[in-house]
């Protein structure tokens, strides 16, 4: 029978796929371009007037970057914020059912999210919505940068799902 212990086989290096991984990067880079928005406009502002036009939607944007792109990652190594006071007593067949019933109930709500951003993603394509300011910014940048980030994540839990069946049986 397979070694059923899901907490340290799932933290290697070569869990998370290279695109997750590329991803992550993006991500820390959008987190530095945000600081460094930030930054620029607060000194800027202090001096006279802000050098950054439509810096809040800038972050804006960044900030769909910065929290969703890294959800591949983080869950292929299962470091999730998690809470086990009760689950740390389960057998090793029992975290691994648990981690099922953990993606089953994540893909009901990524799901959710999938729908409701290829809703939003249709509505600012189709009405060619925009922010209004210098830069104009199109929202469904930021929209399309949600859905690729939500369907990556999903793509990730049904493949997590699919191996801890495997790893149970």
């Amino acid at each position: 029978m397979r070694d059923l212990e899901i907490e340290d086989a799932d933290l290697d290096a070569d869990s998370a796929a290279g695109i997750e991984r590329f991803l992550a990067r993006i991500a820390a880079i959008g987190l530095f371009a945000m600081a460094a928005i930030v930054t620029i406009n607060v000194v800027s502002r202090w001096l006279g007037s802000a050098l950054i036009p439509d810096d809040v939607y800038l972050v804006q944007e960044l900030m769909v970057l910065v929290i969703l792109l890294p959800l591949g990652v983080v869950t292929a190594t299962r470091q999730h914020i998690k809470v086990d006071l009760f689950t740390e007593w389960l057998p090793p067949r029992g975290k691994v059912a648990l981690a099922i019933v953990e993606h089953v109930v994540g893909l009901v709500f990524v799901g959710l999210l999938v729908w409701a951003a290829w809703l939003g993603l249709s509505k600012a394509w189709r009405t060619q919505d925009y922010y209004s300011g210098v830069l104009d910014i199109p929202m469904w940048v930021g929209q399309s940068t949600f859905l690729l980030g939500i369907v990556l994540f999903a793509t990730r839990l049904v493949a997590m799902l699919l191996r801890d069946i495997r790893n149970l049986f």
